[in-house]
């Protein structure tokens, strides 16, 4: 369960426009900077940030607690993974893909950072301990199943690495948050059905 405290930061009301407060919300890895309505701080109404250790992995505006405009992902070296718009509901920049390119096809993504699924497998998985007595290394790679409505719908190993490690990545997909949205793919502008991996290297010190 993840532990959640509330901080209000001295501001002039007035820079943030009537009504609006800056709150710092810390839940678990992750701290939240974000505007909120003065007389009730659970409403988000404005920009917000999200940081872990320091770094930015989410930026973008709330309008009564829902997520509005263009929003901003990064991955943990600081590096803009995508940016995508939920009023058009449409990917305006992905790392990597030509513009032009986003028109035809598009790749499937979580809703978020990339940061956050890798980081709820990663901090839930521990090393079996003969795998390590028989020093295994590598790396495995969950593959999701997503809807065109971008739902999971279920997953498997694309890259498998021990038994001992393969059993305990897949026992952590089991318990993932089932409320976990994603960007469906596209072809041709319209959502089809896709896979989101997400890649786990275990490494002896």
């Amino acid at each position: 369960m993840m532990l959640m405290s509330i901080v209000f930061l001295l501001l002039d009301i007035s820079a943030l426009g009537q009504g609006k407060v800056f709150v710092t919300e810390r839940k678990g890895f992750f701290k939240i900077v974000s505007a909120v309505n003065v007389q009730d701080s659970t409403v988000r109404m404005g920009p917000s940030t999200t940081y872990y250790k320091g770094k930015i992995i989410e930026q973008g505006p709330y309008r009564n607690n829902e997520r509005v405009g263009r929003w901003r992902f990064f991955n943990l070296e600081s590096i803009l993974d995508y940016e995508y718009d939920f009023d058009t509901r449409k990917l305006v920049y992905v790392s990597g893909i030509d513009r032009a390119m986003l028109k035809q096809q598009t790749p499937c993504l979580y809703k978020g950072s990339p940061l956050i699924p890798y980081l709820f497998l990663v901090n839930q998985l521990a090393y079996p301990q003969r795998a390590i007595s028989e020093a295994v290394e590598g790396r495995v790679v969950l593959a999701l199943k997503v809807s065109r409505h971008g739902r999971v719908t279920g997953f498997y190993l694309a890259e498998r690495l021990h038994p001992l490690i393969d059993k305990a990545v897949v026992e952590v997909a089991k318990i993932m948050p089932p409320d976990w949205q994603f960007i469906a793919a596209t072809q041709r502008g319209q959502a089809v059905e896709g896979e989101y991996h997400i890649t786990i290297e275990f490494a002896l010190d």
